[in-house]
């Protein structure tokens, strides 16, 4: 091992010391040049080490023959499934190409892979899924520290890099949800860079919108657990969403991103946008009512007790004075928001009543309506079955009585006048001929016959 590292058969895309950042725009490496390198380092492994390649790895439909010793020292994934067998698949999110492996491979094999802006979000997945982390504290054992050192530098230094590792780490969602961290980190160091902390520009903002809903819930919870402190970039980031997305995107969809935004967090001037905001869902709005107003009421109690401590002997100044007349205003200012949130809290909860009324009418009505039409057409279409009569398609539609019940209640009204018509014997004279079985032919019954049946 000692005589391998002491090898000059590295290609120039691997150095012993990692270049340093510069403002200069970066270039993206090619899909082959890892490939390559990793088989030129595998057959100087073997030419120096007398040891041919022992176990089979697959990733992504690509075949990669290597050496087992290396990859176990620096991997406890493969080390567990290259226990089991010596041909294995390594699973990896999509993004996560076979070029990506192999520059991972290549760190296995004792080789100081150069990080760019291009491959240190994938280099830092792949050290995390292949659990590329020395147990001996060993720095540059470490794939996954040096990816994180390299991150951290990169995006502090330099506003290009940091948009380019920014959408690397977008294209890895959802598949790598922890991608969504270094996201908000991306975010926050691109900010920072602009001098305003809770602007947003156009160039990296394009690239958070063009997201899903459910990337972009990713995201902005991210934010949430980052940003402690303030929540005026989250919000101003949500806003652009959903004005983007207005019609693309359900309540519910429009709760769950808000959610993410603490409005306890919110400046003055961004919490009052919010209560005006159209775009925000109603119960965030509301919720933001209702902070605007505790925010209001802490000042009013605020400004008396200041009011309440000052003494009366106090001489009184032209700044002084000044500074009392502003103060007035400003709590006019905060009176008259206050009055024009309540107004609106009260208008949205009529409101809600109001639609509520109407919806309980409206079942009302419905239920009554269906109630008078099973009413309605309840024994005509068993009536007109009995009497062979073909029932209408209303009569079907809303007849909602049991047919068996409406069977036998027909059969029973039906036993009963034939049982009124029922003689013994004919009767010539009634104008009555009896039936075979008994039951009685009605032909033109006479006066009497009438008279006998209603008596």
């Amino acid at each position: 091992m000692k005589g391998w590292r002491n090898l000059s058969v590295v290609e120039t895309i691997y150095e012993e010391e990692q270049e340093e950042l510069s403002n200069s725009s970066p270039t993206p490496p090619t899909n082959t040049t890892s490939v390559s390198s990793l088989q030129t380092i595998v057959d100087s492994w073997t030419k120096a080490t007398g040891v041919e390649t022992d176990v089979v790895i697959r990733v992504h439909g690509r075949c990669f023959r290597l050496h087992k010793d290396p990859l176990i020292a620096r991997s406890r994934y493969l080390k567990r499934l290259l226990t089991e067998s010596d041909d294995i698949t390594v699973s990896l999110p999509s993004k996560i190409t076979a070029e990506a492996f192999a520059l991972v491979a290549c760190f296995c094999y004792d080789s100081n892979v150069v990080i760019t802006p291009f491959n240190v979000i994938t280099l830092r997945v792949a050290a995390e899924l292949l659990e590329m982390m020395d147990d001996n504290g060993a720095v540059d054992a470490n794939l996954r520290h040096k990816t994180e050192t390299y991150f951290c530098q990169a995006v502090a230094v330099n506003r290009e890099y940091a948009a380019i590792i920014l959408r690397t780490c977008l294209a890895l969602l959802p598949e790598a949800e922890e991608m969504a961290f270094l996201v908000s980190r991306c975010i926050e160091a691109l900010v920072s860079t602009d001098g305003v902390s809770d602007g947003v520009t156009d160039g990296w903002v394009d690239d958070v919108v063009a997201l899903t809903a459910e990337e972009f819930q990713i995201i902005a919870d991210s934010m949430k657990g980052r940003f402690t402190g303030c929540h005026d970039l989250l919000y101003r980031i949500v806003d652009i969403y959903l004005k983007e997305y207005t019609g693309n995107l359900t309540e519910e969809q429009k709760i769950r991103i808000c959610t993410a935004v603490d409005c306890n967090k919110l400046s003055q001037h961004l919490l009052m946008h919010a209560v005006q905001n159209p775009i925000m869902p109603l119960r965030f709005v509301i919720r933001a009512m209702l902070i605007e107003q505790l925010n209001t009421r802490q000042s009013f109690s605020a400004a008396s007790i200041t009011n309440a401590h000052k003494p009366h002997d106090e001489c009184i100044t032209l700044g002084a004075i000044l500074h009392r007349d502003a103060a007035r205003r400003h709590v006019a200012q905060l009176k008259a928001s206050m009055d024009a949130t309540s107004a609106r809290i009260i208008c949205l909860e009529n409101d809600l009543i109001h639609m509520r009324k109407q919806l309980h009418e409206s079942e009302k009505k419905r239920k009554t309506l269906e109630s008078t039409r099973s009413a309605s057409f309840r024994f005509s279409w068993e009536d007109k079955k009995e009497r062979g009569m073909q029932p209408s398609p209303m009569d079907k539609s809303c007849s909602i009585t049991n047919p068996r019940n409406s069977k036998s209640l027909s059969k029973i009204l039906m036993s009963g006048l034939k049982n009124m018509f029922r003689t013994s014997k004919p009767d010539s004279e009634s104008g009555c001929s009896s039936g075979g079985d008994g039951d009685v032919e009605v032909v033109r019954p006479p006066s009497h016959c009438k008279n006998h049946l209603f008596a």
